[in-house]
């Protein structure tokens, strides 16, 4: 695709850089399908002196990126790190940022729930503290807790157990939206890839490699050697994909319905812009 195609807007903060306006910076936003932060890094170039000094830790990062009538949402967080490095009259900012950090890292709660409550009352109740907005609420167990239920400590720490290990469920932060739902159930389902949607089919794609799955314990050796293979692959920047989701794959060597696990999303004005996909056999 033509580079006067790409299009992506930074926010830091109030201010906003446009690669339509000639700002040039890159970015890799990193995911995963499970309850662990995604942090991003930019890369910016030229900035004025006002505007670097401008950039501070906890400010909002917000990411969109696509082509020209095609774009959307990649990355919210917040600013970790900045720093700033000059090469004769050049200036290059380097930014790491970090999706929900604050309210992920340092919230601490301490709350009993009363005799008989259910997971969902508490989960809600919780969410209600994290304050991100819920994209998707579907517990796989909808546990009850005959003598209730305390539940101190990170609040991060706190809903993971609930959510992933009493109630069996996937637990991910999503562009700024919590995700509840089966791990065996796609978050978004029906994407085609092919390679005429962008799909590549150079051999380095083709590394296979393992991981570990909750879903697998109990399960006999031949099935977990299945559940646990997972493939690479590379495709034009898109930001429709994401962790959890469920894609159909038409291609010479591979075809049927699979789960993103991981990958990420580079992009820089007019050298990489893909996306990478690790995905395995969807259930």
């Amino acid at each position: 695709m033509a580079f006067f195609l790409r299009t992506a807007m930074l926010q830091i903060g109030p201010l906003k850089y446009n690669m339509a306006d000639g700002f040039f910076f890159d970015f890799e936003v990193p995911f995963y399908d499970s309850d662990q932060l995604v942090t991003a890094s930019f890369t910016v170039n030229n900035l004025s002196e006002p505007s670097r000094m401008g950039i501070q830790k906890n400010q909002v990062v917000i990411l969109n990126a696509g082509y020209e009538d095609d774009m959307g949402v990649l990355f919210v967080g917040q600013v970790t790190n900045c720093s700033h490095k000059q090469s004769g009259v050049e200036w290059q900012t380097k930014i790491t940022a970090t999706a929900a950090l604050a309210q992920w890292l340092n919230t601490q709660i301490n709350k009993t729930y009363e005799e008989n409550c259910k997971a969902e009352d508490i989960v809600r109740d919780l969410l209600n503290i994290f304050g991100l907005e819920v994209g998707i609420f579907q517990l796989v167990e909808n546990v009850v807790y005959p003598r209730g239920r305390v539940c101190s400590g990170k609040l991060k720490d706190v809903l993971t157990e609930i959510v992933v290990n009493e109630c069996k469920s996937r637990l991910l932060i999503r562009t700024n939206q919590v995700i509840i739902n089966n791990p065996a159930d796609g978050v978004t389902k029906g994407y085609l890839l092919t390679p005429e949607s962008g799909l590549s089919m150079h051999s380095d794609d083709l590394d296979n490699t393992s991981i570990t799955s909750q879903q697998s314990a109990g399960a006999s050796k031949e099935e977990k050697a299945v559940e646990e293979k997972t493939w690479k692959r590379k495709c034009l920047l898109n930001y429709r994909l994401g962790p959890g989701d469920q894609i159909q794959i038409q291609s010479r060597d591979l075809n049927g319905r699979f789960l993103i696990v991981s990958g990420r999303h580079k992009g820089s004005p007019t050298g990489t812009w893909l996306t990478e996909i690790e995905f395995k056999l969807a259930g």
